[in-house]
């Protein structure tokens, strides 16, 4: 038959309420999910109802008349009289966002007849395909775990939309009126736990911790909120982007990459000198600690991530100076840096004769390697460096020149910075460390004069 009149009678089983990430798997794209989000408020609407798993209402638009919204949401099936190509079109999924947030009651509103309208049988919303009978186990399992990464995808995508309206009524507002609160950051970070986005919500309690007393203040929470919209912004998109930047934009997001995944990616092999440690805190049961790694034949730079939970001894014992003969293999993502090692063939306690390129060892080559990983990678805070120079201290301030004059300032620790300079003397050596936007932490250096070509380790 043509149409499907649905009665009030018919409709006595109970239909669970959808999620807001369900109503967003249902979206044909990210500016349709957008445009609805911005039509779940009473404002537009009129003569809306509900009965069993029937809503339906009138969405006020650029027409003349009211469009009429009709979707029965145990099929799915959606019945919208716009003129608009796109299926569901932007007044549905508003509905389905207010039924899905709670914003509608059941039973028709006065005014309206006690039948909900009817809904054309044609264009039935996405199912997912029974599982044929006899289906392999594998192929079970990979359906089921596709379904799971559409479901976070979904959770993730919802997150986002409330994300990019908060920030944009938090600048409407203006920055001054929340510089001394910190209660808008948590909840904004609550809300990005519950979207399983915790790479966001790190971003936002760092940003709520910062004393706003600085007169930097102001310029770096502006610019970590850009980061934020641009990560939202590349997930909306995320069916257009190269799969190597997707990657990239989920690892920040916070989803991660199993073990298995990633000894799959072709192995590098080298001999990799542990140049440097850095550890850091998360919050207050994750400890973080990067491992950087330098290969000898490849040039190549690569870190490892080991984390610690609550005070947990670190996954892998390694120390700076050592050496290892292994394989390692690379996250998916760009530019290629995280790493974890595959086969590992020997293990030398002190790496000797380390070499660099001093081609490659300008401060002028290290600031054009670091712009061009974050034009990969807009989203990146440290980048590895090899520099070779001398260090200059005036007070506080160290700075290490280069051959051509060029200059780069020293972050870290002041006493690594003293010990530093003390050791070398200000003899200009080979520095190994990880670039900043505030300077350069030295991790090591070596030199085949000073150190007979011993890395050492500060």
């Amino acid at each position: 038959m043509s149409e499907m009149a649905i009665s009030v009678a018919a409709m006595g089983d109970e239909v669970p309420r959808w999620t807001v990430g369900r109503v967003l798997a249902a979206a044909p794209d990210s500016a349709s999910a957008l445009a609805g989000r911005k039509l779940a408020t009473p404002g537009p609407w009129s003569g809306v109802g509900q009965a069993g798993p029937v809503l339906w209402g009138q969405c006020r638009g650029s027409a003349r008349q009211a469009y009429q919204v009709t979707i029965d949401t145990a099929v799915p099936r959606y019945q919208c009289s716009c003129p608009s190509r796109k299926f569901p079109c932007k007044h549905v999924l508003g509905l389905l966002f207010r039924w899905a947030e709670g914003g509608l009651e059941d039973g028709p509103l006065p005014g309206l007849d006690a039948e909900p309208p009817t809904i054309a049988s044609g264009r039935d919303g996405p199912r997912r395909p029974a599982p044929e009978e006899g289906e392999a186990p594998e192929a079970a399992k990979a359906a089921a775990a596709r379904a799971r990464a559409e479901e976070r995808d979904a959770r993730v995508s919802a997150g986002l939309i409330d994300l990019r309206q908060w920030l944009a009524d938090r600048l409407a507002e203006g920055l001054g009126r929340w510089a001394t609160r910190q209660e808008p950051w948590e909840e904004m970070a609550a809300r990005m736990v519950d979207a399983q986005a915790p790479g966001v919500a790190r971003t936002l309690r760092r940003l709520g911790a910062l004393p706003s007393g600085d007169d930097s203040w102001a310029g770096e929470v502006l610019a970590e909120l850009s980061l934020l919209d641009l990560l939202a912004r590349a997930f909306a998109r995320r069916d257009e982007l190269p799969e190597d930047f997707l990657a990239t934009v989920r690892a920040h997001l916070g989803f991660t990459v199993g073990r298995a995944e990633v000894l799959r990616q072709p192995p590098v092999a080298d001999r990799w000198s542990i140049i440097g440690l850095h550890d850091s805190k998360d919050d207050e049961r994750v400890a973080t600690r990067r491992v950087w790694l330098r290969g000898r034949e490849t040039g190549r730079f690569a870190v490892m991530l080991l984390f610690s939970i609550n005070g947990a001894p670190y996954e892998m014992t390694v120390s700076p100076g050592m050496e290892l003969d292994a394989d390692l293999h690379f996250y998916p993502g760009r530019p290629p840096l995280r790493a974890l090692i595959g086969e590992r063939r020997m293990q030398h306690e002190r790496t000797r004769d380390l070499e660099v390129d001093p081609g490659r060892a300008s401060v002028a080559a290290a600031r054009d390697a670091w712009a061009a990983a974050l034009a990969d990678d807009p989203w990146l805070t440290v980048w590895p460096a090899a520099l070779r120079g001398r260090l200059s201290a005036d007070g506080a301030d160290f700075l290490l020149i280069d051959a051509a004059g060029d200059s780069v300032a020293l972050c870290g620790p002041e006493s690594v910075r003293w010990r530093a300079l003390a050791i070398t003397g200000g003899e200009a050596v080979t520095w190994l460390g990880e670039l900043r936007p505030d300077g350069l932490n030295v991790l090591s250096f070596v030199d085949a004069t000073l150190t007979h070509g011993e890395l050492v380790v500060l």
